[in-house]
């Protein structure tokens, strides 16, 4: 019962204490007419500047995903490819997991515009241990000297091998600095595409419809084409030319998103955190199971469900609307659960199709031709 009055104390105090503090650009001229070629009147920079910030972040992002198995498996650092292929799928399920953090801690405690500012520093000083840890002549400083391949008894390279026989195993060189790269970029990643969206949406939602659909429109736009540069483009310079180049060109990108962002203050609508989702959600669940369950219910009304006992109409403390959208949330997890195998395939042409491709023979090909880009199982 402690727990529950606390939580009941912390939910008055801050349902008490939340206000509105919204910053809008002084050159504003609000549109009344809904006329479509009129609605971004005034938001023009603002939404510019979040696009071509949006364009040169997905830019970077897919400039560390897209070889990166290729860059771990290859010359110098030859990791297994079971190494290779976990890196990619690490970072992606960091950067998946922190994005409801940084929900959170933009809705809860910094606001949207200072998350997003500050996972861009995170996101930018990761990219830049790339170029660092790709370059013959920073390496050395980072990660120490090439490691050489350990001499390898022959029965390891049998498919069974004997109880007595040990087969050492060579430690992936330079995983400390690329790990750290990786998670920085993950958390940056995360924290941005939890943001970034709302963010934009906030600059346009008072325009009506119309303004948010066009807008949404070249948004995702802007990500196809970060995406097209940098698999067509940043990608190709990665496989043929240096990956130390080919990762300075996605720093360069993140580098000036993070300047255009910041600059955008000015024309940006601002909002302070006002409350998480996520807290009420929490809130609502302990109130409806410290609660006891819902009172008995007239005969007017259905039957209650558990978390029905945080509604003020079932001697709860919070509104109608709030506990509904945390039904409706419950309701649609199994959607969420069933993505799981999709993702899991979709993820592998990363990761396991690579490696393949990588160390495919092809009929006719010779076998003695060299390879720009030699290759370890």
């Amino acid at each position: 019962m402690d727990f529950c009055s606390r939580l009941w104390r912390q939910d008055q105090q801050a349902m008490a204490g939340r206000e509105v503090n919204e910053i809008t650009p002084l050159l504003d001229n609000h549109v009344s007419s809904a006329r479509p070629e009129s609605v971004f009147n005034g938001r023009r920079l603002a939404c510019a500047a979040i696009l071509l910030a949006e364009s040169l972040e997905r830019m970077a992002f897919y400039g560390i995903t897209s070889n990166l198995v290729l860059f771990l498996n290859s010359s110098p650092f030859y990791w297994e490819g079971t190494s290779a292929s976990q890196a990619p799928l690490i970072f992606m399920g960091i950067t998946y997991l922190i994005s409801p953090f940084g929900g959170w801690l933009a809705d809860a405690c910094i606001g949207k515009f200072g998350t997003i500012a500050l996972s861009l520093v995170l996101y930018l000083f990761g990219m830049l241990l790339f170029p660092f840890v790709a370059s013959n002549d920073t390496r050395n400083y980072l990660c120490g000297e090439e490691m050489a391949f350990p001499v390898q008894p022959a029965e390891c390279f049998n498919k069974t091998v004997p109880p007595n026989v040990t087969c050492v195993n060579r430690p992936s060189y330079c995983s400390p600095a690329i790990y750290s790269g990786l998670v920085l970029v993950a958390v940056g990643v995360g924290a941005v595409k939890s943001n970034i969206t709302p963010f934009g949406a906030d600059q346009v939602k008072d325009r009506g419809p119309e303004a948010t659909r066009r807008f949404f429109n070249w948004f995702y736009w802007c990500i196809n084409v970060g995406a097209i540069f940098s698999l067509g483009g940043v990608a190709y310079i990665q496989q043929n030319i240096s990956f130390s180049i080919g990762y300075i060109i996605p720093a360069v990108c993140l580098g000036v998103s993070l300047i255009i962002f910041i600059l955008g203050k000015a024309v940006f609508i601002t909002k302070p955190a006002d409350g998480s989702a996520f807290s009420d959600m929490f809130r609502i669940l302990g109130s409806a199971l410290c609660g006891g369950g819902p009172k008995e219910p007239s005969l007017l009304r259905p039957k209650p469900t558990v978390l029905d006992g945080a509604k003020v109409a079932y001697g709860g403390r919070f509104s109608e609307e709030k506990v509904e959208e945390v039904k409706a949330l419950v309701k649609i997890l199994p959607v969420f659960l069933a993505l799981i195998p999709y993702w899991t395939v979709y993820f592998q042409m990363q990761t396991t199709y690579y490696l393949q491709s990588l160390h495919l023979t092809i009929p006719g090909a010779d076998i003695n031709s060299t390879d720009s880009h030699p290759v370890s199982e």
